[in-house]
């Protein structure tokens, strides 16, 4: 996909095409967000998987056997992903990443739960085809930033997760935050408060929460308790799966959803201390907007 791009990849790409009719390539007039590109992309491919190579990141050689074995495992797995080497170098190939001993960006094992701390499948991942064809889910070209965190939370409603325990590749990390995610925190924070959101409701409606024994015992005690005792003790737990701030806005949204507003403004007035608490102080805004506080 060339999103009328104006670094000439075409010369590189015509290289390419002669003899090898498994490429297809594609250049837009105008340019479009990563994401509609992206859709796009999916459209006139073909294959039985699909997965996104941008331009700036790097593959291991046997990253796609070893994402599509794991993926075939199990018919009810709908996308892989692994870790990572986080490179300061652009175009840092992954065996010039590995001799120069990167760090690796280990992600975290899928779980339901663990995704709402954000998008967790890295650079690499890879999912059937049948997402986009049997289930509709497309990336959600309003999304500026987060658009895989979306599609993942969408993805994870269908399918199960996994990780592949393997380094497989390299993710470019600007040293002076030009990823697009570092460019405007103030709007990754916006679009991934309505991820979360959604899948917060969604874990409720599927009882998904209120079956998690951790995730109860810390609302039974963060009931009570000031945040400032509350993040203590979540400190000292042995693994929490979510942050506290998380526990508190699953506990708002559970009182919202009975209607129960005194105890929604209880808990958002809690945090006015704390200037850190993001997600708090944007589902207060998105309350307020309702006019329901």
């Amino acid at each position: 996909m060339d999103s009328n791009s104006p670094q000439n990849e075409k010369k590189i790409i015509d290289e390419f095409l002669p003899g090898n009719n498994n490429i297809k390539y594609l250049r837009t007039a105008e340019t479009e967000s990563m994401y509609t590109s992206w859709n796009r992309g999916i459209e006139i491919s073909s294959g039985k998987y699909i997965t996104n190579a941008n331009v700036d990141d790097r593959l291991a050689p046997f990253t796609l056997e070893k994402l599509v074995s794991e993926i075939q495992k199990d018919e009810k797995t709908g996308l892989v992903y692994g870790d990572y080497f986080v490179s300061p170098v652009e175009n840092e190939s992954f065996d010039e990443a590995s001799k120069n001993d990167r760090a690796v960006k280990i992600s975290d094992i899928y779980s339901p739960l663990r995704l709402l701390n954000g998008y967790m499948c890295g650079p690499q991942s890879l999912w059937r085809r049948e997402v986009h064809t049997t289930h509709y889910i497309r990336f959600d070209g309003s999304f500026e930033v987060t658009g895989d965190y979306k599609f993942v939370a969408d993805v994870s409603r269908v399918y199960n997760i996994k990780k592949v325990n393997a380094t497989l590749g390299v993710y470019f990390r600007s040293p002076a935050d030009e990823n697009k995610e570092y460019q405007n925190l103030e709007q990754t924070i916006s679009e991934a408060f309505k991820i979360k959101l959604g899948l917060i409701n969604h874990l409720l409606d599927n009882e998904i929460i209120t079956s998690d024994p951790e995730i109860t015992k810390f609302m039974r005690l963060f009931r009570m308790l000031p945040v400032s005792i509350s993040s203590l003790l979540w400190k000292l737990s042995a693994e929490p799966v979510i942050n506290y701030e998380t526990i508190y806005w699953i506990m708002a949204v559970i009182a919202e959803r009975n209607g129960d507003f005194n105890t929604v403004k209880n808990i958002i007035s809690r945090f006015k201390n704390f200037p850190k608490a993001v997600y708090i102080k944007n589902y207060k805004k998105h309350l307020v907007s309702r006019g329901v506080i």
